[in-house]
């Protein structure tokens, strides 16, 4: 793992942090529709400093999901997760595209940023390590769990993970796994599942998450693991990660065609050109039942 990612900074530096979080105003957020789907306007300090506010007040279960432009087709296109995307409490862009998308179609209130996943993750992580809120990593590889577990331990002294759960669920081992978030009723779950397991995992057992925020934080559990191959550092600050790892695994079609899918919707909508012929891209549709 890139040990400067995860550098904790020094006490005092975090004591600023927490009253910069609580000064920020959280109370009038704007939301950006794109083809009909939510989003939040808010940049990384805004989005954690209202986290920090739903955890100090005990507001939970609360949903954080982070959306990019194959996510924003599937919910367009898919009654099931759409529901999804209805019931989340914030709505933030990873993807890039989604900013540029804002731009182009005049959208009222233009995306601020792109917010990676792993920077916000890294942030509640560090805030928790001071303010004593309880973490619990659940995740499908258990290698990987394992060694973002260790490094967050030795990065950021004082955190509290109170559980962690990585692997397959059968029946059993998911049941076991419900009564320990139960139990041990952290403040925040990162859950790092495929999409769209993921959300719909988060949506079945919501009344086992008492009162934490959960975020799914996708494959940010192997990308720090280094499980996956590394981003280039241009392409991770451009906000397409998610288009990198499609080229990346050209297996992948269905992912590659979705993304140009996404971009030919948002061209076609500026233009105002009829795209019926687009169709048979409700592939996505059967896909994700």
């Amino acid at each position: 793992m890139n040990e400067s990612l995860l550098t904790s900074p020094s006490a005092k530096e975090d004591r600023d942090d927490l009253l910069v979080y609580k000064s920020i105003d959280i109370k009038h957020t704007k939301q950006t529709r794109i083809f009909g789907i939510p989003i939040h306007d808010l940049n990384r300090d805004e989005a954690v400093a209202r986290i920090l506010s739903y955890i100090e007040k005990k507001q939970g279960p609360k949903h954080i999901l982070c959306v990019d432009p194959l996510k924003l087709m599937a919910f367009r296109l898919n009654s099931r997760t759409r529901s999804i995307v209805n019931k989340a409490d914030i709505i933030l862009p990873e993807g890039g595209g989604l900013i540029w998308a804002s731009r182009i179609l005049g959208t009222p209130s233009h995306l601020k940023e792109r917010i990676s996943i792993i920077a916000l993750m890294l942030d509640l992580v560090r805030l928790s390590s001071r303010s004593n809120f309880t973490i619990y990593l659940l995740g499908i590889h258990s290698s990987s769990l394992e060694q973002v577990f260790f490094n967050l331990q030795k990065s950021f002294p004082g955190v509290r993970i109170v559980g962690r759960q990585g692997g397959s669920f059968g029946k059993q081992r998911e049941a076991l796994v419900k009564e320990s978030l139960r139990k041990s009723a952290p403040d925040l779950i990162f859950l790092g599942m495929e999409f769209p397991y993921q959300e719909l995992w988060i949506r079945e057992n919501w009344s086992y998450f008492s009162k934490a925020v959960v975020v799914g934080v996708d494959s940010s559990f192997d990308i720090l693991a280094r499980r996956e191959r590394k981003v280039p550092e241009w392409v991770e600050r451009g906000g397409y990660r998610w288009l990198w790892h499609t080229i990346t695994r050209p297996w992948l079609l269905l992912r590659i065609a979705a993304t140009l899918f996404f971009y030919f919707f948002v061209v076609f909508s500026y233009l105002r050109i009829p795209y019926l012929f687009l169709r048979p891209f409700h592939f996505m549709n059967r896909k994700i039942q």
